[in-house]
């Protein structure tokens, strides 16, 4: 990872932060900093949020995954699973993923910012869709 952002990791420190740094090795440096940007604010969705690394994303899940977010050339690509569709500048399409849940995905450019809406919307999704949708009645 580059040496600029060790500073901008989530602390305290996450047995994810190793595969954090591996995955963003050799990235756009400007989407580094928005992917840890949105990154944080998944984190600080809520206090039992879990994150995942794999070779491709990272995913952030309390019980259920609710956000996932991963870097493309100079662009964040990012979804956030919410109960209903969202509107927003930089929406890119809203779908159902299952009767209840909507994932919404986003691409965020290079100067753009993980701004107040979509921090609200990870910790909707987090309390809302996080634990599961399930009725247990």
């Amino acid at each position: 990872m580059p040496e600029s952002h060790t500073e901008d990791m989530v602390f305290p420190m996450r047995e994810s932060d190793e595969k954090i740094a591996e995955y963003l090795k050799d990235k756009n440096e400007a989407a580094v900093a928005l992917f840890l940007a949105f990154r944080a604010a998944a984190l600080a969705a809520g206090s039992d949020v879990d994150e995942k690394v794999s070779k491709t994303m990272v995913a952030w899940r309390v019980k259920r995954t609710f956000a996932t977010a991963y870097i493309k050339g100079k662009y964040l690509e990012c979804s956030i699973d919410l109960l209903h569709p969202v509107d927003h500048q930089h929406l890119k399409a809203s779908f159902h993923t299952t009767r209840k849940v909507v994932t919404n995905r986003f691409t965020l450019e290079l100067g753009e910012k993980v701004d107040q809406q979509i921090k609200a919307w990870l910790q909707e999704a987090s309390a809302n869709v996080g634990p599961g949708t399930r009725s247990t009645s």
